[in-house]
């Protein structure tokens, strides 16, 4: 400044007076023109897209940069001091000067990154959100922010205490050290708090989806957090898996990629009925169903040959796997119903004894040895058809 002013021919005892003026002016033209670029220009520019997060991001900078100008203006005029060497004032004080402006500076530029960094770690947040049924991105994304928050505020005070001439390599050991044993100490919680993010991602359920566990039990899925998620038995008990077990394991949904699911109706005719009659008066009873859907079509299996009966089974489709074992009872009803009206039986299991005679001979020689003795008649019983003869 002192050689811009020396270059125009000015009084030594102006110099000052006019550098600082020029500084001042030349701070206040660069806020209203920072202010015009950051509210005017900026703004009509932003409203004209489709997304909000350019907005979002405006207004996360506005007040920072906006700050940032009147600090390097203060920043300049304090050089300015410094180099016109006024006999008035101390050296010691251009030495605090400058690190309240430096300290300042690194934090207005942290705070900006942060905001930024904030701002789309959470619109990012927002809009996954806003397509997923899970809970687990509004624990995961605030907890994210927070983290990068943290990081970021450390690099500045760390970036400050070096420019104070700290020694920041046995504080970044410490941290570092810290930082492995909270690790060591939480690694079970991380590695849930990992799965949490990769069902987050991977989405191979939703809440409310009719899963099968690993065990067998099937249970609707009641909450997916950081850590666990919860399902709920149909006995109306909540079992709580942690992350981490939970993306090692085989899991059966139910419900997705469609809520279709199907029943089955299994039962046991006599021999002698006819399963053509059979065949039509199950099928008739799944089409008079409300919960029962025409595509797949209602399929009817003749099963088995079985001890005492013919096995048949009515194979169909609900739309909902909310009403499957609803369904199932009510047609099972139905179909007794209209068994009984048609005269269909359905047979209980039969069991045909045989009495076998013992001869003489034998029941003689069974009464010199008591040991042996045993009752005139045996029996010996096996399982029949149950046919029209009755064998």
């Amino acid at each position: 400044m002192n050689q811009l002013l020396d270059s125009l021919s000015v009084s030594k005892n102006w110099q000052f007076p006019i550098g600082v003026a020029v500084i001042v002016v030349g701070t206040v033209i660069a806020i209203v023109f920072a202010r015009l670029i950051l509210y005017v220009v900026a703004q009509q520019l932003t409203s004209r897209t489709k997304t909000d997060i350019d907005d979002k991001l405006l207004k996360a900078i506005r007040r920072p940069a906006y700050t940032l100008v009147y600090l390097l203006g203060f920043g300049y005029l304090f050089e300015y001091f410094e180099a016109s060497e006024l006999p008035y004032l101390n050296e010691n004080l251009f030495k605090i000067a400058d690190g309240i402006v430096f300290s300042s500076a690194v934090l207005i530029i942290t705070h900006l990154v942060v905001r930024v960094l904030s701002t789309l770690v959470l619109w990012f947040g927002q809009n996954l959100a806003s397509r997923t049924e899970t809970k687990v991105d509004d624990e995961f994304v605030p907890l994210v922010d927070r983290g990068v928050k943290v990081v970021l505020y450390l690099l500045g005070v760390l970036v400050i205490l070096d420019h104070f001439e700290v020694n920041i390599t046995g504080l970044i050991t410490v941290l570092g050290v810290g930082s492995l044993a909270i690790a060591l100490a939480a690694q079970e919680t991380l590695a849930n708090m990992i799965g949490g993010f990769v069902i987050m991602i991977d989405r191979p359920f939703r809440t409310g989806d009719r899963l099968q566990l690993d065990d067998g039990k099937v249970c609707d899925v009641f909450q997916i957090g950081v850590r666990s998620t919860k399902f709920r038995t149909r006995e109306n008990t909540l079992i709580i898996v942690p992350n981490a077990e939970l993306v090692k394991s085989t899991i059966h949904n139910l419900s997705y990629p469609e809520p279709e699911t199907r029943i089955r109706v299994d039962v046991g005719v006599a021999y002698k009925e006819d399963i053509e009659h059979v065949k039509v008066v199950m099928l008739d009873e799944a089409a008079k169903h409300t919960n029962i859907i025409n595509q797949p079509v209602p399929q009817f299996r003749f099963l088995n040959f079985g001890e005492s009966s013919l096995d048949v089974s009515l194979l169909c489709r609900v739309a909902d796997v909310e009403t499957q074992y609803r369904t199932e009872s009510e047609l099972r009803q139905q179909i007794l119903k209209r068994f009984r009206a048609e005269g269909i039986e359905i047979p209980f299991p039969q069991r045909v004894f045989t009495m076998i005679s013992t001869p003489d001979s034998e029941l003689k020689q069974d009464e010199k040895n008591p040991a042996n003795m045993r009752s005139s008649h045996t029996f010996d019983s096996h399982d029949s058809e149950n046919i029209d003869d009755g064998a």
